[in-house]
C-alpha cells in the first residue's frame, strides 16, 4: 500500500468517526433543544389552567385555546402534589396506528383544599419529523464534507509527496555504470532535501566502491594470471626433462594439474565479476541454435572416444536478445557439463523450440540437490579438473537475462532446463 493511500486511509478513519460523534452531539443537542421547548410549553399552559382553576373553581375549556388533548378533574378532597413530564404513544383508531405524545401530569390542590388533576397532551409527529430532516441533512453535509476533505487532503498530500516520488523514480533508475550523477529535484522541504542528500551520497559512495572492486578485481586477475602462466610454462618445462623419476614426474605432473585449476577458477571468478558488472551490456539477435550445432563440434572427439550418443530434437532457431559472447559461454558450459560428467556408453538428448533449450544426458547419480549446483564452488564428483563454477556461471548469466534455469535428476538421468524469450520476425545476427 502507498503511503498517500495509507495516510488518507488513516485520515479518512479518524474523520469518519470525528464526524460521527459530532453529528451524533448535535443531534441530541437539537432534541434536547426541541424537547426542552415542549417542556416549556406544557409548563406554562399547566400555570394558566392552575391559575384559571384558583380563580374560579371551575374546569374552563382550554383545548380551543392551546390546540392540545387537556384533561383536567377536580376533586372535592386534597391530594399530594405530583409533577412529571413524560413520553407515550397513544392509539388512533382512524389512522390504525400509534401516535407518539409527550405529556405533562400534575397534581395539586386548590385554596380551598380541593385536588385537581391536569393532563396536557402534546403530538410529538410534527417534532419527529423536523429531527428526521435535521438528521437527514445532516447525513448529507456529513458525506459531503468527507468527500470534499477526502479530495482536498488527496490533492495536498500528492503535491507535498511530489518530490519524494520524483526523487525515489530517479534513483531507481541509477546506473552504477554511468558517470553521471543523480540530477534529483530541488525542494523547499527540509526532509525531502535531506533524503535527496542522502540518495546523493549513497550513489556516489556505491560508485566509488563499484569502481574500486572493479579496479581490484581486474588488476588482482591479470597480476595472478602472470605468474599462474609462468608456473604453467616452467612445470611443461620440466615435464620435458629426461632425466626425472617417476616420483618427481607425478609431483610436477600435480603442480600442473592445480595450477591449471587454480587459472580456470580465476578465469571463472572474473567472467562472474564481469558478468555481475553488467560489463557485457553489448546485445544482439543470437541463435540458440546455431551457438549449440557450433559448440557440439568441438566435443567430437571427447563424444567418440567415450562412445556418447548424439540426439538432437530441433523445432525452432531461438533467437534471443543477448551478448552473443555470454551466450555461446553459457551453452558451451552446458555442453561441457553433459559431456564431462557422462558415462562411457551414455547419451546426451539436446531439445530446442520457441520456449525451452533442454539438455538431458546420462550419468552418475548425484548425491547434493541438483540446485545446489548452481552456487559456487558445488560440485558432484571429485575431478580434479573442475572448479565448481560452470553451471554457476550460466545462473548468473540466464538471471542477467530473465531466463529461468532448472536442473532436475531422476536416478541417473540428468536434465537442465532453459526458459528463455524468443525474438519473433527479428532479423538474425550469427
Amino acid at each position: 500500500m502507498k503511503l498517500l493511500t495509507k495516510s488518507t486511509f488513516y485520515f479518512l478513519i479518524l474523520y469518519v468517526l470525528a464526524m460521527v460523534a459530532g453529528a451524533a452531539l448535535l443531534y441530541l443537542t437539537i432534541k434536547k433543544v426541541i424537547y426542552k421547548q415542549i417542556d416549556n410549553s406544557l409548563i406554562t399552559e399547566k400555570t394558566i389552567i392552575e391559575d384559571q382553576i384558583e380563580q374560579t373553581d371551575t374546569i374552563p375549556d382550554f383545548e380551543a385555546t392551546f390546540g392540545h388533548q387537556i384533561e383536567v378533574k377536580l376533586l372535592n378532597y386534597p391530594i399530594r402534589n405530583i409533577q412529571s413530564i413524560k413520553d407515550t404513544d397513544i392509539y388512533d383508531s382512524k389512522s390504525d396506528a400509534f401516535i407518539p405524545f409527550r405529556y405533562i401530569y400534575s397534581a395539586g390542590n386548590t385554596i380551598q383544599k380541593k385536588g385537581f388533576i391536569i393532563t396536557i397532551f402534546q403530538i410529538l409527529s410534527e417534532k419527529n419529523e423536523l429531527l428526521q430532516d435535521i438528521g437527514i441533512y445532516m447525513l448529507i453535509l456529513f458525506f459531503s464534507l468527507l468527500l470534499i476533505s477526502i479530495l482536498i487532503n488527496y490533492l495536498i498530500a500528492r503535491k507535498l509527496w511530489r518530490p519524494f516520488y520524483n526523487s525515489v523514480k530517479i534513483a531507481g533508475r541509477f546506473d552504477i555504470q554511468s558517470d553521471k550523477p543523480l540530477e534529483l529535484p530541488e525542494t523547499d522541504i527540509k526532509e525531502f532535501d535531506q533524503l535527496n542528500r542522502v540518495f546523493d551520497n549513497m550513489t556516489r559512495k556505491m560508485r566509488d566502491d563499484y569502481l574500486n572492486l572493479k579496479e581490484f578485481s581486474e588488476n588482482a586477475s591479470h597480476e595472478i594470471q602472470t605468474p599462474l602462466a609462468v608456473i604453467r610454462s616452467k612445470t611443461d618445462l620440466l615435464m620435458q626433462q629426461r632425466n626425472l623419476n617417476k616420483e618427481s614426474l607425478s609431483l610436477i605432473k600435480s603442480i600442473n594439474e592445480s595450477t591449471t585449476k587454480l587459472f580456470k577458477l580465476n578465469q571463472g571468478l572474473l567472467l562472474i565479476s564481469k558478468i555481475e558488472n553488467q560489463v557485457f551490456h553489448e546485445k544482439k539477435i543470437v541463435s540458440l541454435k546455431q551457438i549449440t550445432f557450433n559448440g557440439l563440434d568441438s566435443y567430437k572427439e571427447i563424444m567418440q572416444l567415450k562412445k556418447i550418443t548424439l540426439e538432437m530434437d530441433v523445432h525452432d532457431e531461438a533467437l534471443v536478445e543477448m551478448n552473443d559472447v555470454l551466450a555461446e559461454i553459457m551453452i558451451s558450459n552446458l555442453l561441457s557439463n553433459a559431456v564431462r560428467f557422462n558415462i562411457d556408453g551414455g547419451f546426451i538428448k539436446c531439445h530446442i523450440d520457441k520456449m525451452f533449450f533442454i539438455m538431458t544426458n546420462s550419468g552418475l547419480p548425484l548425491t547434493i540437490n541438483p540446485e545446489d549446483l548452481f552456487k559456487r564452488f558445488h560440485k558432484s564428483s571429485n575431478n580434479p579438473q573442475s572448479v565448481g563454477l560452470g553451471l554457476s556461471i550460466v545462473k548468473e548469466i540466464t538471471e542477467s537475462y530473465g531466463m529461468h534455469i532448472t536442473y532436475i535428476c531422476r536416478n541417473a538421468i540428468h536434465e537442465i532446463r532453459l526458459r528463455y524469450h524468443i525474438k519473433e520476425n527479428s532479423p538474425r545476427s550469427f
